[in-house]
């Protein structure tokens, strides 16, 4: 069955330390929310601007929580990225992910596909690729996975589903999630093993009941309420979606998810109500429709 995996936030405190506390009560919530699985050190969680240390630290909050973890270890040295591979053998979890080296312009594809295999060598855990092309410049698709050889499966952040088929296409035995907020539908729909979607992490309800209706061929059903999470998607991204995250969590979830970290700023007090403004008549929506409880 398909799944919605959360790229679950980071929540910080004030002086910039993460809130470990604040981390498992979100944890805690999603999973029983009916969430499948958490993606830990994602773009969501900031993932690239947390230290090595803090990574393995995101991960043994949440394990206290649930094993159902991809962790991801990926990062500008590799020394980190391995050892974090090696160190997540302790713990019973899906799988270990990586997205592409970063910043680094016209790395040869050679060099790509060896630091996959070379993490793959060294992970005690399934290996996933997270291909985000525009937020690190490079495009692992289809054909570069059917080179690497041991990629277990892929969260293709991208808004063409169209590649994120490709994965199948050429690689009929992995998991392939697709990671647009506005494409859990189709992804389903089609045939996908589901969606990693940062809008699960303050509407879980919503994107569970998306996935269930996908699921099930009630398309139009499925249609409707992806309408309305992309309309709340679409406000929080003029305030800046990553900080809209942990506004968002707790306007719909009920409680305080902290701050985001530097370069991540929060939202300053006319920015959130702003955007509290522009989707509570859509929690009204969701409330009607017995999404959401009052």
């Amino acid at each position: 069955m398909a799944e919605i995996v959360t790229p679950i936030i980071t929540p910080f405190t004030k002086d910039n330390r993460i809130d470990k506390e604040k981390l498992r009560t979100h944890a805690e919530n999603l999973m029983k929310k009916g969430i499948d699985k958490l993606f830990v050190n994602g773009t969501t969680g900031l993932g690239p601007s947390l230290s090595a240390d803090e990574k393995l630290e995101n991960l043994k909050a949440i394990y206290d929580i649930t094993n159902r973890i991809i962790f991801q270890v990926g990062g500008l040295n590799l020394e980190d990225t391995i050892r974090l591979a090696k160190l997540s053998k302790d713990y019973d979890i899906v799988g270990v992910a990586s997205y592409a080296p970063y910043y680094y312009p016209r790395i040869p594809e050679k060099q790509l596909v060896k630091y996959f295999k070379s993490l793959c060598e060294a992970s005690p855990h399934p290996v996933y690729l997270y291909n985000y092309p525009t937020a690190v410049g490079k495009d692992i698709d289809a054909r570069i996975v059917k080179e690497i050889g041991c990629i277990a499966g892929v969260k293709d952040t991208n808004e063409s589903l169209i590649h994120s088929l490709d994965y199948k296409r050429l690689n009929p035995n992995i998991i392939v999630y697709n990671g647009s907020d506005m494409l859990i539908t189709s992804a389903i729909s089609t045939g996908l093993d589901g969606s990693v979607t940062a809008a699960s992490n303050y509407l879980p309800e919503l994107t569970v009941a998306i996935k269930k209706l996908a699921s099930e061929k009630k398309i139009d059903e499925a249609l409707r309420l992806q309408f309305i999470l992309d309309e709340i998607v679409e406000a929080s991204r003029i305030f800046g979606s990553l900080s809209s995250n942990y506004v968002l969590v707790k306007l719909f979830q009920g409680y305080d998810v902290g701050y985001p970290r530097g370069p991540i700023f929060p939202l300053d007090k006319e920015e959130e109500q702003q955007l509290i403004n522009k989707v509570n008549q859509l929690k009204m929506k969701l409330i009607e429709l017995k999404i959401l409880k009052e």
